[in-house]
């Protein structure tokens, strides 16, 4: 039952991502929550159908903080950026436990040999573009997110040294993380260094996608 849920959010996804596209902010303003409204009515029923678990629950807080999120993103007050910047730093730490039922192997701690000189370049650079534009107040915040959101990626890479994950869910865990990564990294580009059309639209097909297979997770494990 919750396939069907998540079925229907990839279907509403797809408007959103055309209503971006083509710049029709009304249906965006409906689409866009309403996209993660059944990614979390799926992942409930989910829960509810194994009986839950303390880190399932975690993701359906993750789900619950990201359209949150997303709200406050749409708004067009730059004062509501904060929030929204939290309320997606708040549901990163839920999926960095959701994803870390237990200690990450030691084995895997090489992956932060890449993962963190990647986020450095790009931060480097979003930084210097919010000191130039006069939002400094800024650059603490998007490096504490930019840290999370890297610990996310890594939970999501690690679950391959997970001996008791399936092979679908290690696929849908680091697939899942790996777009979550590169849509926020995209809209910290889009945001702060270089405004895009094309990156705007990348970035909301990979979050929605991101979503998608972070809940799929809690079916697969």
């Amino acid at each position: 039952m919750s396939w069907l849920w998540w079925g229907a959010a990839l279907f509403a996804g797809v408007v959103d991502w055309l209503a971006v596209a083509r710049r029709v902010r009304w249906l965006e303003y409906i689409f866009k929550p309403l996209t993660m409204i059944l990614v979390i009515i799926g992942a409930g029923v989910q829960i509810v159908q194994d009986g839950g678990s303390w880190y399932q629950g975690f993701f359906l807080a993750a789900f619950s903080l990201s359209l949150a999120g997303d709200v406050f993103l749409m708004l067009p007050d730059e004062r509501w950026f904060i929030p929204g910047l939290g309320s997606f730093l708040v549901a990163q730490l839920c999926f960095i436990a959701g994803l870390n039922p237990c200690w990450p192997a030691p084995a895997s701690a090489w992956l932060l040999l890449l993962i963190v000189p990647l986020t450095s370049g790009v931060l480097r650079r979003v930084w210097v573009a919010l000191a130039e534009s006069g939002q400094q107040a800024l650059r603490g915040p998007v490096l504490v997110y930019g840290a999370v959101l890297s610990l996310t990626l890594f939970s999501g890479w690690a679950s391959w040294w997970r001996a008791d994950w399936t092979l679908q869910a290690c696929l849908a865990a680091s697939a899942g993380a790996t777009l979550f990564y590169v849509s926020d990294l995209m809209l910290a580009w889009d945001r702060f260094v270089r405004r895009s059309h094309v990156l705007h639209v990348a970035v909301i097909v990979t979050y929605h996608l991101a979503q998608i297979l972070l809940a799929a997770v809690i079916a697969l494990t």
